[in-house]
């Protein structure tokens, strides 16, 4: 079965603004990163083709995680429905 590798943006996304009372825009998230906002909006729906590591840096330093609470390997048919949390 054909492996993918998936990441939990969106999720994480969701708890830092949960947990902070707050809505965290992506002009923010561009500017924290130094990426472009079609990169942001890539990782937010988990469509990232080609993954760089100064966006995997910038990410677990904005996010204060590890990267194995980032990024994943899925199997390719289980679908963006079912990431698993930690």
């Amino acid at each position: 079965m054909p492996k993918r590798i998936r990441n939990r943006v969106l999720f994480l996304l969701t708890e830092k603004e949960r947990k902070e009372k707050r809505r965290i825009r992506r002009a923010e998230l561009v500017a924290a990163l130094k990426v472009s906002p079609n990169t942001i909006t890539s990782w937010m729906q988990d469509d990232v083709t080609k993954i760089e590591d100064k966006v995997l840096i910038g990410w677990c330093e904005y996010f204060g995680c590890k990267l194995e609470d980032l990024i994943y390997i899925s199997d390719e048919d289980e679908g963006s429905s079912t990431t698993p949390t930690p």
